[in-house]
């Protein structure tokens, strides 16, 4: 091979390094949030980790897993138009999932109805890491999955063993709407397509949705079975309705439930942590002096 088509080559090869330098890193991500199937789950009983269900009342007495606690979300968030934001004493909380059974010191298995329900065992993962809990653990396919493999339902209900958790607070895991509105950043509404087009389902003052947000339904990172789907189908999703995973971006549902869903998801993903905005589009359609957009 001749120097004088050498020189280009090196120039071209040299081009294509500087371009794959210049391209941003995924972002590293360390979650205390994982997803575990039935079998894993069966181990977690079985070593005594803590068992939060976070379906309804109902559903919780029609059967649980052996030692389960019924976890309600609203009991830790606001009333009225903060029903989806989280009370301001964080430590308190932690005292009061400590009476759950939560201990800092062993695992805390949480479950739902997953697709069924509308992501509540999220909502408490989300919670438990933003409290600092150091081992969260999901159960892929919630109750149903657990209960089509055979394993032990009961009906009865013990008190929980007493834990210890002290709220260390993880606060980049939520942002509140004067935060929100003070920032720039991606934000991704995970409602339905009617919701996010205007429709009032669950009680907003006015319907829409932020200027400039994003959407993709919740149920977006589930299949069909409710099992939550593969990281590369993950980046998928996100890449399809808009989202730079690779750059900070928040996420939003009517009072938080589902945007804790799927901020779980993609932190037990190890593919982002984004924040919540817990009082959700109740509180910022509650303000009659904050934007909303239909189109």
């Amino acid at each position: 091979m001749s120097f004088g088509l050498l020189a280009p080559l090196t120039l071209a090869a040299l081009a294509f390094v500087t371009t794959l330098r210049s391209t941003p890193p995924p972002p590293v991500v360390h979650s205390t949030i994982r997803v575990v199937d039935v079998r894993g789950a069966a181990a977690l009983v079985a070593r005594g980790a803590s068992v939060l269900d976070a379906r309804d009342g109902a559903a919780y007495a029609g059967g649980h897993l052996p030692g389960a606690q019924l976890y309600a979300w609203s009991l830790f968030t606001g009333p009225a138009s903060a029903r989806g934001r989280v009370r301001a004493d964080l430590h308190a909380i932690a005292a009061g999932l400590a009476t759950l059974g939560v201990d800092e010191s062993r695992p805390t298995l949480v479950y739902g109805a997953a697709g069924l329900g509308q992501g509540e065992e999220g909502h408490a993962a989300w919670l438990l890491a933003l409290l600092g809990h150091p081992d969260i653990a999901m159960l892929d396919g919630g109750f149903d999955a657990w209960r089509t493999a055979g394993r032990p339902v009961v009906t009865s209900t013990a008190a929980a063993r007493g834990g210890r958790f002290t709220a260390r607070i993880r606060s980049e895991l939520r942002i509140d709407r004067a935060q929100l509105a003070a920032r720039d950043t991606q934000i991704l509404d995970v409602r339905s397509t009617a919701e996010f087009g205007g429709a009032t389902l669950r009680g907003e003052a006015r319907g829409g949705h932020i200027p400039g947000a994003l959407s993709m339904d919740w149920r977006t990172v589930l299949d069909e079975r409710g099992r939550i789907r593969p990281v590369q189908k993950l980046r998928e999703s996100l890449e399809t309705a808009g989202i730079d995973a690779n750059e900070p971006f928040v996420v939003v549902c009517t009072n938080g439930v589902r945007a804790a869903f799927v901020s779980s998801v993609l932190a037990a993903r190890t593919i982002a942590t984004p924040a919540v905005v817990d009082g959700g589009m109740l509180e910022w359609a509650a303000d009659p002096t904050a934007p909303l957009a239909t189109v």
